[in-house]
């Protein structure tokens, strides 16, 4: 605090130390944030929960596939509730650094221990999944029909 009367070397150095302080309690607020430039942002990953589907496996279910089939195809299942043993869930979230969350869900009904109908958000293409994964650029692989570098002779 400034206190009248104070010099002004040390009315300078607790100004200086409110401003440090402010600045502090203000890194922590995220609308605070949200008008730093890019390099200064704090890093945010994105966060993936649950089962990766893709299109292709949604179209290879067929009803009267086994369980055992279902979880070989598809992976385990995200959710399976106890009051409905007969219902599989299939649940896939993400939330990437920029851009809208997104959620999609697959759910699988068994009769008998048999596939019996399911229902299914619009899932995407393989190479599509595979960039949500990798992130927007994706996994770019080195080409094998590019030559290595020539080599120096050595004298």
């Amino acid at each position: 605090m400034i206190k009248p009367g104070m010099p002004g070397a040390a009315a300078r150095g607790a100004r200086v130390a409110a401003s440090l302080a402010a600045a502090l309690l203000l890194a922590g607020c995220g609308s605070f944030t949200d008008h730093l430039p890019k390099f200064l942002r704090p890093y945010r990953p994105d966060v993936q929960q649950g089962n990766v589907i893709t299109n292709d496996m949604v179209e290879q279910l067929r009803p009267g596939m086994t369980r055992d089939q279902v979880k070989f195809m598809l992976g385990t299942p995200l959710l399976t509730d106890a009051f409905h043993p007969d219902r599989w869930d299939y649940l896939y979230y993400l939330n990437p650094r920029s851009g809208a969350p997104q959620r999609r869900n697959l759910s699988i009904v068994f009769k008998d221990d048999m596939l019996d109908h399911f229902s299914s958000d619009p899932m995407p293409p393989e190479s599509k999944a595979d960039n949500l994964i990798l992130g927007q650029k994706g996994f770019k692989p080195r080409s094998q029909d590019t030559p290595p570098p020539p080599k120096t002779p050595s004298k």
